[in-house]
């Protein structure tokens, strides 16, 4: 029944509203890149929707009937997609390959250098499956898990999933139902729902896409306020955060305070400049030696704080230890001289008799300022 009403509408008509559509979002991804031109992600897509706009264009310009120029729309078609395929890895940060193009125009041109060996539907659903197999690699992308939670992506992933359904149909019309005397462009109802699929897949895809980025901006934004800027390492927000979510009375869990010795001496002696580099110095050894699962953040100028669960006190007290050790042999040069760290470390393990993390970080305070006040570069542990 739908096919049959859409027999009666005009393909011109459509290709034109498709290809107006694809232009105004390769204008409106150009204008985001002005605003974002390190991800070169955009430029991927200003090229897909321009180059399928082109082709619908000349759709509507070509005599359907004439070979050559149904390749020539087939080629821009389909590196169009390829395009789009290269803007789905380019947004995931995989690497892309320019010369699948090449590769993916050759095939699309196999069928028409040998068509007095082949029938018109054999082409026609050759050339569609090439289209079927881009689509489906844009759907692995979009599926293949990267550590992100971005909603949009499957909203993207059944729009694409609308046209590949739709290249499956034509596919079959080609291979299976096609009349002998088939053109080589069927003008007939399916078209015309291929299109309105296309119009539809059009407005989803763009949609999804700038709601896909803007979903990454929001988890960026605050993943950034999470984050110390000068050492890469979590804030004192996200220490917090963190504690908030564990158990204080949990054994298994020990917690290290550290702070630099003297440090507003280093600032006064070579510089704040020397100072900023002594707290990144120490920042990768803290990264080096400790654990995936360990949570290290910078929690005030010069301290910071490491969460080490499934850990004894032992443990972590040998972990302070191997710290304290490489600051101290982690000496650099600075305009003005050597720069030579030392570390003060408290250890505190949770237990039950802990109340809050705020117990427990207290009772870690106490150690590093026994520490502190027992000569510097020592850990001390809490004694109950």
């Amino acid at each position: 029944m739908l096919i049959q009403y859409m027999a009666d509408i005009e393909p011109n008509s459509l290709f034109t509203v498709n290809a107006i559509s694809l232009a105004a979002f390769a204008i409106a991804f150009f204008c985001i890149w002005l605003k974002q031109r390190d991800r070169t992600y955009w430029l991927y897509w200003v090229a897909a929707n321009a180059v399928l706009s082109v082709g619908f264009i000349i759709f509507v310009v070509i005599d359907r009937s004439q070979m050559l120029q149904l390749i020539l729309v087939n080629v821009v078609l389909a590196t169009g997609i390829a395009l789009r395929w290269q803007a789905i890895r380019s947004f995931f940060y995989r690497k892309n390959y320019i010369e699948i193009n090449f590769l993916i125009i050759l095939i699309v041109l196999l069928p028409y250098l040998f068509s007095s060996y082949l029938t018109n539907g054999f082409i026609f659903g050759f050339v569609n499956l090439i289209f079927l197999v881009e689509i489906v690699l844009v759907l692995r992308e979009l599926v293949r898990p990267n550590g992100e939670t971005l909603p949009s992506r499957w909203g993207l992933a059944i729009a694409y999933s609308l046209v590949a359904a739709a290249f499956v149909a034509r596919v079959i019309q080609g291979w299976v139902t096609s009349p002998a005397n088939m053109k080589l462009l069927p003008n007939d109802g399916l078209l015309a729902v291929i299109l309105l699929v296309m119009s539809i897949h059009i407005v989803a895809s763009g949609a999804f896409a700038i709601s896909m980025a803007y979903e990454r901006g929001i988890s960026e934004l605050k993943q950034m306020a999470l984050l110390d800027p000068l050492t890469g390492l979590y804030n004192r927000r996200a220490f917090e955060l963190t504690l908030a979510e564990r158990d204080p009375a949990d054994g298994s869990l020990a917690l290290i305070l550290l702070d630099i010795d003297h440090f507003k001496r280093i600032n006064d002696q070579f510089g704040h400049a020397a100072g900023d580099i002594a707290l990144q110095r120490f920042a990768n050894i803290l990264m080096t030696i400790f654990r995936k699962k360990d949570f290290i953040a910078r929690i005030g100028g010069e301290e910071f704080a490491v969460l080490l669960p499934d850990t004894t006190m032992n443990e972590a007290y040998e972990f302070a230890e191997r710290v304290r050790k490489t600051a101290e042999n982690d000496a650099f040069e600075h305009s003005d001289g050597i720069v030579r760290l030392t570390i003060s470390a408290g250890v505190c393990q949770a237990a039950t008799d802990v109340a809050s993390f705020s117990d427990m970080t207290q009772k870690a305070d106490i150690s590093l300022y026994i520490a502190k006040n027992n000569g510097r570069n020592r850990v001390e542990i809490f004694a109950t």
